[in-house]
């Protein structure tokens, strides 16, 4: 995953330069960047939706008119969907031009593989742009029956390699795991959408949307306080407090509790759940059951 990182940092910058009305010499960004010709070409290859003043083989410059029509989020994200592409089922750059819009979100660098689903995952994306009710047929995992929804489609998140589907039915917020979603059907109703939960969406790493707790209080040691400093590692991360001895106390703020329990979880002894209170003897018993019935 640390390619992924490289290369949307590296389509964040050129993207930016290009943006504020510089011209590039691919020669000085491969320079720049310690990379080859080819691989600066490439990466220029997938800007191709942009409107070119001059374009190539070597000076690369937007049209002056469309100078500063990204903003920083708009440039961030569409690097994002780039370096991790393979998140997504096969897609050309329309696709992405398409999803600086906020029906698509990427909350994390690891995926898991929904090839041979391309055509559930876009009739999904369709309904959220057109604002169009679905109904489909939803399977929980260890379960042989389904149940039925008719839902209206909010966005498609991936979260820690998994993509899940937000949506509201009958006003109520839910989340549906994609893979166990089948028999998507687009209905010819439409919905008007709830303005706060679209921002509420976009601004939290958190994809319970509804059925949350305010706040969870962790305790990380000072072997794995670097880890947690350099990036954020929980959803809605806060730093509340750290020691001499270099320990941390962290917030994650507006979560569901299993949202957070298998990070504290992988992370034993390193992470404990300090509030609120009972939440870590919860986890505790359940390991502990766990390995009781697993001897």
């Amino acid at each position: 995953m640390k390619k992924n990182n490289v290369l949307a940092q590296r389509l964040a910058q050129i993207l930016g330069q290009l943006n504020l009305g510089k011209r590039l010499d691919i020669h000085q960004v491969a320079e720049q960047f310690d990379v080859s010709l080819r691989t600066v070409q490439r990466d220029i290859n997938r800007l191709d939706f942009l409107e070119w003043e001059e374009k190539g083989p070597r000076f690369y410059k937007i049209n002056r008119k469309k100078l500063g029509f990204l903003t920083e989020e708009d440039i961030r994200r569409f690097a994002l969907f780039v370096s991790v592409a393979d998140l997504f089922p096969k897609i050309d750059q329309q696709f992405y031009q398409e999803k600086l819009t906020q029906s698509v979100q990427v909350k994390g660098f690891q995926y898991e593989d929904i090839s041979g689903r391309e055509k559930e995952f876009n009739q999904l994306n369709q309904a959220i742009q057109n604002k169009n009710l679905i109904s489909f047929k939803y399977t929980k995992l260890n379960t042989k029956e389904g149940k039925f929804y008719k839902v209206a489609p909010y966005n498609l998140t991936n979260k820690s390699g998994i993509w899940y589907l937000i949506a509201t039915d009958k006003d109520k917020q839910k989340t549906f795991c994609f893979t166990q979603i089948n028999g998507i059907e687009i209905l010819d109703e439409t919905f008007m959408p709830n303005e706060k939960l679209i921002g509420e969406i976009k601004e939290n790493d958190s994809i319970s949307h509804g059925n949350q707790i305010g706040e969870i209080l962790i305790k990380v040691s000072a072997f794995a306080a670097p880890y947690f400093l350099r990036r954020n590692l929980l959803p809605n991360q806060r730093l509340v407090h750290k020691s001499e001895s270099g320990e941390l106390i962290l917030a994650s703020q507006n979560v569901n509790e299993w949202e957070v329990i298998p990070l504290v979880q992988y992370w034993i002894p390193h992470l404990t759940i300090i509030s609120p209170d009972g939440l870590q003897e919860k986890m505790i018993e359940k390991l502990q059951h766990y390995l009781s019935n697993n001897k």
